[in-house]
């Protein structure tokens, strides 16, 4: 454990909204730390989100800091990034943590490698190269094998790295880093959560009306939707149950680049009426979201993505005790108890996702023992007051490899 206060810098890999590594990850991470007396700064390069660029703000004793970038493209690749290294070694910071090992978070690292001696961690949230997010986003051959080089040689680099999940450290293993220089870090419930006031029925029902669901059987999936989602099981596994539940139905909450498909989806299958997509959600909206819902599904396909993904609305979900339907890969297996503190179904299975969805739709009393036993698992395991200690050990190991 760290016996001094520290200067942390975290560098994000893309902007706070709308998706989850800087606002769920860092973020969370980033709090638990400041907390414990620590000062810490997230750079972020806001290319996905422009109106945020420039835009500085403190938030639970975080100060978060976006590059100006107002256009995506080659120049911005390689400069924003250098900015962020700069500004990372002006800020004097004891220690760096990057998130991400592509990217812009990813050449800023690089950057820092080459040409700083600041004591740096590397943290990896995704398979990004080969067989994971190389094979779904629409990246240039070039970018690929960028990409792949990327989370190779960061990793191996860096002074200590992070990981999300069982199959990044497995993964982080392979490439040649040292086991004792690998932290296991999880994604852990947003602390907000806890002692919040109970969402009220009539904060629920006003949800409801929005979405124009009444009080019909509600299952909820709440986060990003990028390309390659496997979403469109849960639209499969709503058409599977028209004849034994035909009131339900399924709210997909989120933007992404795999929304506009998953919406044809819904057309093609002939349930357009059944699956409403509000769109993004802010944060501060997002527990009313969760309580309105009768239950939460994220299925996933037995891929190298998900097997390696460490998905923070399962966590979200436990921690606001609701049950969860998903399915047996990866990190879900850590989280979830099968039938105490959710449902486990196998991968990209639709008729099993669809009948552990009857289950908890149709009898409220079973949904919520599984919420309750979710919700205290979750915190009890996997609260970031808790593990903040691990993160601190992380920049420990690397500011003594630093040293030595």
């Amino acid at each position: 454990m760290v016996d001094s206060t520290l200067n942390v810098v975290m560098i994000g890999p893309f902007a706070f909204k709308p998706k989850g590594t800087v606002s769920v990850r860092a973020f969370f991470m980033a709090r638990a730390l400041a907390r414990r007396g620590h000062r810490v700064t997230i750079l972020m390069p806001p290319y996905d989100n422009p109106d945020d660029s420039g835009r500085t703000w403190e938030e639970d004793g975080v100060l978060l800091a976006n590059m100006a970038l107002s256009h995506d493209n080659a120049y911005s690749r390689l400069v924003v990034p250098l900015q962020m290294a700069r500004r990372a070694v002006q800020l004097k910071s004891d220690v760096v943590h990057v998130f991400k090992p592509i990217g812009y978070s990813g050449l800023a690292g690089i950057y820092l490698r080459l040409f700083s001696r600041r004591p740096l961690v590397l943290d990896t949230d995704d398979w990004e190269g080969t067989g994971g997010w190389n094979e779904v986003n629409d990246y240039s051959a070039l970018g690929k094998r960028l990409f792949d080089w990327q989370e190779r040689w960061l990793p191996c680099h860096a002074d200590a790295v992070t990981v999300a999940s069982r199959t990044l450290e497995t993964q982080v293993w392979g490439f040649g880093v040292d086991p004792a220089r690998v932290v296991y870090l999880p994604n852990g419930p947003d602390a907000r959560l806890r002692g919040q006031p109970q969402v009220s029925e009539v904060e629920k029902a006003a949800i409801r009306d929005f979405l124009g669901v009444d009080a019909a059987p509600l299952a909820l999936y709440l986060g990003h939707i990028p390309a390659g989602t496997d979403l469109d099981l849960a639209i499969d596994a709503l058409v599977s149950l028209a004849d034994r539940l035909p009131a339900a139905r399924l709210v997909i909450a989120g933007v992404g680049d795999g929304l506009a498909g998953l919406q044809r989806h819904a057309q093609a299958a002939g349930v357009a009426d059944k699956v409403i997509f509000p769109g993004w959600v802010e944060h501060g909206q997002a527990h009313r979201y969760l309580a309105a819902a009768d239950a939460i599904v994220n299925p996933y396909r037995d891929t190298l993505i998900n097997r390696a993904k460490c998905a923070g609305k399962v966590v979200s979900a436990m921690a606001m005790g609701k049950a969860v339907v998903t399915s047996r890969v990866g990190e879900n297996l850590e989280y979830i108890e099968d039938g105490r503190s959710g449902l486990l179904v196998e991968p990209g299975d639709v008729g099993a996702l669809a009948s552990a969805l009857l289950l908890v739709l149709s009898d409220p009393g079973l949904a919520e023992k599984l919420g309750q036993n979710a919700q205290q698992r979750i915190w009890a395991q996997f609260d970031w007051q808790t593990r903040v200690v691990e993160v601190e050990r992380a920049y420990e190991i690397a500011r003594e490899g630093h040293s030595s």
